[in-house]
């Protein structure tokens, strides 16, 4: 990048004419214009006028030095997006919560060890202390309410309220783990975090937030989207991008705290010029945005207070993302180079940290304290590599990886599938398994050991780690899938399944929802991939009656329902 640069130098200042102005002001200005040609090709790819597209908005040393929007808001009307465009930006809505909280701290109306069932009586049913810090840190254990409302047979265009999501997480009797022993990214902590702000301030969480922040900082263009009827100027509608082509992505919930703020890239250029500034909020409300959780065995929390403290190309970096319907969003704040990148999408194929992350490096890549990316040597693994990575591995309870080693190609294959994807290599240990989504799984172990887990990469939006697990088929003759049949309600969700058997199969049929087969996994276990019952396990009487399950999902595990006679 520096070679390219200072070799333009002396051919755009005779081309153009400017050899009167000083060599320094020479290169800034070839620098510059090199800078907004890179961002420019980056994003040329959705300068269309028929499809959804990104806008974004960089600021360096406080000065705006790209602004642009590439696509359309609305395609059936045909406005064109540009910064002033109002989009839904998702997640990065929980940097904004963060900071009401922490500001609450700072006045002295909320602590951080505080036992949230002492601040909201409503969950005082739940059996173990979690506090504030907890639910800013993604460590309070309680079970996701996204994957709650799927298990209960919403459907993703159903309108979700803030107070169904609510009465949904009050309903809860138990958590995914103890607080502070795992973290567990979570969007119902953020739910509690917004009820929090009501309680304690005495103000609607919009209205709190708009007196608060938006107001003082000039964010005019930005509001809390509690009201999926309230008209937005300038808003930009969302689409999924598929093969066949375009759809409306509607959005319809009315949720808060964890997501729910509609902003422009200019008004969050303003919330990220904060940091700098320092114009709302205390020395102590950023301090204690800077902290970062730990669990109780010494784990840090990457996510803690709505943004990400990451080293990238030797640089610190603090940034969030977010991703709703078919929109997404990306901010990212470099503060040793003064640096504001902030990008928003309406089209569901963007991949926010990834374009974030490449506009980044445009404008860091001369910095002295900047480091090139290192290409890792790697070679084709070996059969005896592949067989160490081949087992059964648990992503969440019910999403279950079956790898294998089938003559020198490595398989992967969701259990209780037939699906079976054979894993081009893209690195040391490092196979491709969704190219479009930067989706990739990676193997750590040391030669001659067998792998303990795998990590399930998605791009630059960071890792999960599938841990290995046994897994002991049965033998269909020994299964008496009459035993599993019946009506099974869960009084948390206020919702029933039938399981029957059809064509020698255990099918669980809802209202609401498509049947779901269900695979034998273990002893009375059963997994239902790609559903909200991914995993199902059965209990029985001391006679050996079938009396109900525990139901998991993606981060909300043992739901109790009932069989119900």
């Amino acid at each position: 990048m520096r070679f390219i640069t200072s070799a333009l130098i002396g051919f755009c200042a005779a081309s153009l004419g400017i050899a009167a102005v000083t060599p320094s002001h020479a290169q800034e200005a070839v620098q510059a214009s090199t800078k907004e040609s890179a961002v420019h090709a980056l994003l040329l790819e959705w300068e269309a006028e028929d499809g959804p597209g990104v806008a974004v908005l960089i600021v360096k040393d406080g000065q705006t030095v790209f602004q642009k929007g590439y696509g359309t808001a609305d395609i059936e009307q045909g406005v064109a997006i540009t910064e002033n465009t109002a989009f839904h930006a998702a997640s990065i809505s929980k940097q904004f919560t963060a900071f009401a909280v922490l500001t609450l701290v700072d006045e002295g109306k909320l602590r951080l060890d505080d036992d949230v069932r002492v601040v909201l009586p409503e969950l005082n049913h739940l059996p173990t202390k979690f506090t504030v810090a907890h639910l800013l840190d993604h460590m309070s254990g309680l079970k996701e309410v996204g994957s709650l409302l799927t298990m209960a047979g919403w459907l993703p265009d159903d309108i979700v309220t803030q107070h169904q999501q609510y009465s949904m997480i009050t309903s809860q009797k138990g958590f995914n783990f103890e607080p502070a022993q795992e973290i567990e990214y979570s969007n119902t902590g953020y739910a509690v975090l917004a009820k929090i702000v009501e309680k304690v301030s005495g103000q609607p969480f919009e209205e709190h937030m708009r007196a608060t922040i938006f107001a003082p900082l000039g964010m005019d263009d930005t509001m809390i989207q509690s009201d999926r009827s309230a008209i937005v100027p300038n808003i930009a509608y969302s689409y999924n991008v598929r093969r066949g082509g375009l759809t409306k992505s509607n959005l319809n919930r009315e949720i808060v705290g964890s997501t729910g703020v509609i902003t422009t890239v200019t008004d969050l250029a303003k919330w990220a010029a904060n940091f700098q500034s320092r114009t709302v909020g205390s020395e102590r409300v950023f301090d204690l945005m800077e902290q970062r959780g730990m669990t109780e065995s010494g784990e840090v929390s990457p996510l803690s207070r709505g943004q990400e403290l990451r080293v990238h190309n030797g640089l610190e970096t603090w940034s969030h993302g977010g991703r709703i319907a078919g929109f997404r969003s990306f901010l990212l704040r470099v503060p040793s180079e003064n640096l504001v990148v902030a990008m928003l999408s309406n089209r569901s194929d963007v991949d926010p940290a990834n374009l974030g992350f490449a506009l980044t490096d445009i404008y860091v890549a001369d910095s002295e304290a900047f480091e090139e990316p290192v290409p890792v040597d790697w070679s084709e693994a070996t059969q005896a590599e592949l067989d160490s990575y081949a087992g059964f591995y648990e992503l969440f309870p019910g999403a279950i990886f079956d790898i294998s080693n089938a003559e020198g190609k490595l398989l992967f294959t969701p259990y209780g599938t037939e699906q079976s994807l054979a894993l081009a290599q893209s690195g040391k240990g490092q196979f491709v398994l969704n190219s479009a989504n930067q989706i990739s799984i990676r193997f750590d172990n040391e030669a001659g050991e067998q792998a303990q887990d795998l990590k399930y990469v998605i791009g630059l939006n960071g890792e999960l780690t599938a841990d290995r697990t046994n897994v002991n088929p049965l033998d269909p003759e020994t299964l008496d899938l009459q035993d599993f049949t019946g009506v099974f309600f869960s009084e948390e969700l206020q919702t029933r399944y039938i399981l029957s058997v059809v064509d020698d199969s255990l099918v669980a049929s809802h209202l609401r929802l498509p049947d779901v087969t269900l695979a034998a996994f273990e002893q009375d276990t059963f997994v239902g991939p790609g559903s909200g019952l991914q995993k199902v396990e059965f209990e029985r009487d001391e006679n050996g009656a079938v009396t109900g399950a525990i139901v998991s999902a993606a981060l909300a595990e043992n739901v109790v329902f009932r069989k119900v006679q």
